[in-house]
């Protein structure tokens, strides 16, 4: 039971930044299609968010070690 916790500790966390990611990916392919001559812009916000969208999966990593130790 210990081993499925862990598991879903850091499952659910990477999925939703996975899900992210992709939307993420998305929204920018959609926003370059629409306005090509701004791709450094679109570019430097897209690894932004990707950034801040893979902290969830980091920070859900972290919580389920630290809750494996404890």
């Amino acid at each position: 039971m210990e081993q499925l916790a862990f598991g879903l500790a850091y499952a659910l966390p990477a999925l939703g930044a996975a899900i992210g990611i992709g939307i993420i990916g998305g929204g920018a392919l959609n926003a370059l299609g629409r306005n090509p001559e701004k791709l450094s812009e679109i570019r430097t916000l897209m690894i932004t968010a990707i950034v801040f969208a893979d902290s969830l999966a980091i920070i859900g990593i972290i919580v389920a070690i630290i809750a494996k130790f404890l």
